[in-house]
């Protein structure tokens, strides 16, 4: 497995891990206190938390084959990333598009900003599975 692949993977799996479990708490506390400072700092654990393991598994990844995470993108890197912010963006705007569909059904305050959170972290693992599964077919 290629570096840029194992980094699309370890970054798909991460997001899915991490963000599932932080999505799984607020849906947990929904109507309780996801407006608390509580929250927030949860947050801000999830995103430290995906920093350091993606950091540590890169630079591991990268230690092993200097020469892979160096390289500059071939053309199949490049195709693979553009399919998969393709994918992306698109999960993104049909996911801001719910929040307004969302707005004007009765969703307020801290729902939105979680609705708005969670459209971009989808949008986000939308765009690593993409490439994961891109690198992986082209492989086949």
């Amino acid at each position: 497995m290629a570096f840029r692949e194992r980094v699309a993977w370890a970054a798909f799996l991460t997001t899915l891990l991490i963000w599932g479990a932080y999505f799984g708490m607020v849906v947990a506390k929904a109507g309780e206190a996801t407006h608390s400072i509580q929250m927030f700092w949860l947050f801000v654990v999830a995103t430290v938390a995906q920093a350091v393991l993606m950091g540590t598994a890169t630079a591991i990844w990268a230690i092993r084959a200097p020469g892979e995470a160096n390289a500059r993108p071939d053309e199949r890197d490049r195709a693979v990333s553009r399919r998969a912010n393709g994918f992306a963006y698109l999960v993104l705007v049909l996911g801001v598009m719910a929040v307004i569909a969302g707005l004007h059904a009765g969703l307020h305050g801290p729902g939105t900003v979680f609705a708005l959170v969670g459209a971009f972290i989808l949008a986000e693992a939308t765009r690593f599975g993409m490439q994961a599964i891109g690198y992986r077919a082209g492989a086949a």
